[in-house]
């Protein structure tokens, strides 16, 4: 997928983190953390989705569940007494709990009133090693847990930001504005380079001449005549008898191709270079700038003839 196209995603996401719950957030980042590849955002998207535990694939020996997943509770027996702890330093430790369930499972319990327990064989374990007593559930209140999903949440947001900033210096290396206009994102990459700022600032005429111009020196290129220009430069790249580019075997659509870029430097790039066209309509603009579109991407595809 584009740049700009994901980056236009995050920006939707991002607008509608508000209303949005953490487990439904967490979905529609994961989607994006898989459409940009990025492997450590996808990892964590999975672990807070699915929850840190062992049956997880993302979690990994180098993972400890996050301190922002502590709740403030006690521990007790199997007949319900709790856990006293007169160290001051202990107690900071043994009265909290990390909760590994993942975000719908945390909504769930935010949802009820009262308290849940829980049970962890590994701590009861080590609190037996380390303190010599039995103990079996973790208590803690419900609503404690909300905390956590509000800092899910917030973290979310942040990596997804953090994402749109990598994306868009990305962007920006190979010469294209993170900021391209939402109209202009399936396009081609030097549509969007060239008129993005032009049309979305409403210079119409002025992006459509770009363009066209762009087109002309991206034929220059490919065929490496740079001593030819416009309708000259395009007869001779795309001749049906003996092309410099070749976009198909068959003449007759070889010199289909050749008028329909001839065409583009007679009829609408020549025009507004030579005249003060008035263009107010960002309807036809974007017609305009998607037929530069087709034409750069036929270019891309067409094979090179060598002498």
């Amino acid at each position: 997928m584009k740049v700009s196209k994901l980056i236009l995603q995050i920006d939707q996401i991002l607008d509608q983190a508000n209303d949005l719950i953490a487990s439904e957030l967490l979905s529609r980042a994961y989607t994006l953390a898989k459409l940009a590849n990025d492997q450590q955002l996808e990892k964590w998207l999975l672990l807070e989705t699915s929850g840190y535990f062992d049956t997880n694939p993302a979690l990994t020996d180098d993972i400890y569940v996050p301190n922002y997943r502590k709740v403030p509770g006690y521990y007790q027996d199997k007949v319900g007494r709790p856990l006293l702890i007169e160290d001051p330093d202990l107690a900071k430790i043994l009265n909290h709990y990390h909760i590994r369930e993942g975000a719908a499972e945390l909504e769930a319990i935010a949802g009820k009133n009262g308290m849940t327990s829980l049970r962890n064989a590994f701590v009861n374990s080590q609190i037996r090693q380390s303190l010599g007593v039995e103990v079996d559930e973790f208590h803690f209140k419900n609503f404690s847990v909300k905390s956590i999903l509000h800092e899910i949440r917030n973290q979310v947001i942040s990596r997804l930001i953090e994402l749109r900033k990598t994306l868009s210096e990305n962007a920006v290396a190979v010469g294209i504005s993170p900021d391209t206009p939402k109209e202009l994102i399936n396009l081609h990459p030097t549509v969007q380079k060239t008129a993005g700022e032009l049309y979305k600032n409403g210079h119409y005429r002025q992006a459509i001449l770009d363009t066209y111009i762009a087109l002309v020196n991206a034929v220059k290129i490919k065929s490496l005549r740079h001593d030819l220009d416009n309708t000259p430069l395009m007869q001779a790249t795309f001749s049906p008898k003996n092309p410099l580019v070749k976009v198909s075997a068959e003449q007759d659509e070889q010199q289909g191709f050749m008028w329909l870029f001839s065409g583009a430097v007679m009829g609408i790039r020549n025009p507004k270079a030579h005249r003060l066209i008035e263009q107010n309509d960002p309807q036809r603009t974007l017609e305009w700038l998607s037929f530069a579109s087709v034409l750069l991407r036929v270019l891309d595809e067409a094979e090179v003839v060598k002498e």
